[in-house]
């Protein structure tokens, strides 16, 4: 089974503050996230046979991808 990691970036978020960090469930997964306001988020995801480029692909349309990474 092939894992990846996958990194997202989100559109600005006014309320950001980098110096006071928000914890609670993360916009792109429910997950705990130490940062949901933040603009970039990963999440992991489970994809067999795939390669990372199509992982890139399948997100593609849903999010701005800026990495994505075998585990």
């Amino acid at each position: 089974m092939a894992t990846f990691l996958i990194t997202v970036k989100l559109p600005k978020n006014p309320e950001h503050n980098p110096r006071e960090k928000k914890t609670g469930p993360c916009p792109v997964s429910d997950l705990p996230c130490t940062d949901v306001t933040g603009e970039h988020h990963t999440f992991i995801s489970d994809f067999p046979g795939a390669t990372a480029d199509e992982v890139r692909i399948h997100f593609a349309d849903q999010y701005h991808v800026t990495r994505v990474e075998s585990v």
